[in-house]
């Protein structure tokens, strides 16, 4: 896989002008996206756009630089990650939920090798902990996991290692600690199952709050606002359509992620999609506090926004 990057921050060239519907690009990342459903169900089409999926990356920050330097419109990161890049000048806007713990779905899962003696997080001193990205919301939760216990990064070796991956690693012996999202965490307990513990989830470290969402070049968006609400409003089709349709959806997630259907679980999202404010500041101030945050110019307002959500004030 190809995937160019430009350098700058300009926003994409419109395309698709001589076609039926404007082109809208977005990033590949496989995981439970309600893009897909989206495609498959014609949504786009049906508010006047055509979505491509462009290349495959491995984390969040990758399609970030895409859609900043201009390669793409849109893909999907964390909410760390966003604001990262935003404190770093980067032109991008959250504007739909893809990810958050909410209910009994914490999303964010973190697995130990159940033979390993581990059974606490203070256990986690001197060993090995996998995350799949740095300063992003796997990173960020187990930083806060250790915070609560009063301990500290330097107490433990982090390796990255790709969501597909981590399992093997662990089952293999290279890592103590594994954090897995839908549906790779849900492909983990089925597939290991007494081999594996959990050993805490994102719910028992910060309970119900959004972790992830889809994002937009904020100046194509401003510029294309009419096909920056057609996106959003695609998206939210497809998660009202997911919440009345689970089992249908596990085919199309299994169909664009490659995990066997019978390991897709249901999923659910924020109501209409919309971002949470207020979990974006929650974010941001823990990264304040941290100090990995010191752009004191950088706002909620700049990070997302419901404004391409139609449906956002319903």
């Amino acid at each position: 896989m190809l995937l160019t990057v430009s350098s700058g921050c300009a926003a994409p060239e419109p395309e698709g002008e001589s076609a039926a519907l404007p082109v809208v690009k977005y990033v590949n990342f496989k995981v439970y996206d309600p893009v897909y459903v989206a495609i498959e169900n014609g949504y786009f089409e049906d508010h006047g756009i055509e979505v491509k999926i462009i290349g495959d990356v491995l984390a969040g920050p990758t399609g970030i630089q895409a859609v900043a330097g201009g390669s793409a419109h849109a893909g999907l990161s964390s909410l760390p990650a966003i604001i990262n890049a935003n404190a770093s000048g980067l032109p991008i806007i959250a504007t739909s939920d893809i990810q958050s713990a909410i209910g009994d779905q914490p999303l964010e899962v973190y697995y130990v090798r159940s033979d390993s003696g581990i059974r606490s997080i203070e256990d986690l001193r001197g060993k090995v902990v996998q995350v799949n990205l740095w300063r992003s919301s796997f990173h960020y939760t187990i930083l806060m996991a250790l915070d609560q216990h009063g301990m500290s990064d330097s107490e433990m070796t982090f390796v990255l290692i790709s969501f597909d991956l981590a399992s093997e690693t662990l089952k293999n012996g290279e890592v103590d600690m594994i954090g897995l999202m839908e549906p790779y965490a849900s492909y983990a307990a089925e597939t290991y199952g007494d081999e594996f513990t959990v050993l805490f989830d994102a719910l028992d470290i910060f309970g119900e709050a959004q972790i992830c969402t889809h994002f937009m070049n904020r100046v194509w968006a401003e510029d294309h606002p009419e096909q920056a609400t057609a996106f959003t409003d695609g998206i939210v089709d497809a998660i009202l359509w997911i919440h009345g349709h689970q089992d249908e959806a596990k085919v199309i997630i299994a169909k664009y992620t490659g995990i066997p259907e019978q390991y897709v679980p249901e999923y659910w999202f924020q109501e209409n999609g919309v971002v949470i404010m207020e979990d974006v500041q929650m974010w941001m101030d823990f990264m304040r506090e941290r100090g990995d945050l010191t752009a004191d110019w950088v706002t909620v307002d700049m990070i997302a926004t419901n404004e391409y959500n139609t449906r956002a004030a319903e």
